[in-house]
């Protein structure tokens, strides 16, 4: 659990942080990612990353009980699958990703969704402390001479 309180720590913060740029900045995230989008070896590059974080995640947080720390898992795995599609097919993230970009309300929903589970996530990383065992008594067998 202790890992788990520590992934929920670094990941919400950045979801939130995400999030509220694409609430409050939507025409510059909807320029950027069309830019990005445009560029494969950004695409292929974010891949790499995709993939190391995932892969790091997935390794050392495969938990997959009905509890929050699912979330990281699955955060974790769909990083690893991102960063595959990312690398070994950069022309369909390319056009896939120009066609979601088309919705118009794609960044409102996409940011409060981030904001949300960023909420979530830092929320159990730094309020829900872990909750660890009673301490282990030793039994301490004395002997009366």
């Amino acid at each position: 659990m202790e890992r788990s309180h520590f992934l929920a720590k670094l990941i919400g913060p950045v979801c939130i942080a995400g999030g509220l740029g694409m609430l409050f900045n939507t025409a510059i995230y909807r320029a950027m990612f069309e830019r990005a989008l445009h560029d494969h070896m950004l695409i292929y590059l974010s891949g790499v990353i995709a993939l190391t974080i995932g892969l790091a995640i997935v390794i050392l947080h495969n938990d997959w009980k009905w509890h929050w720390p699912l979330i990281i898992t699955v955060f974790g795995w769909l990083a690893v699958i991102g960063g595959i599609v990312r690398m070994v097919a950069p022309q369909v993230v390319e056009s896939y990703g120009l066609s979601v970009l088309s919705a118009p309300n794609f960044f409102v929903i996409d940011g409060g969704i981030a904001v949300l589970l960023g909420v979530l996530l830092s929320y159990f990383g730094y309020l829900d402390p872990p909750q660890l065992g009673a301490p282990a008594r030793r039994s301490r067998s004395r002997r009366r001479r």
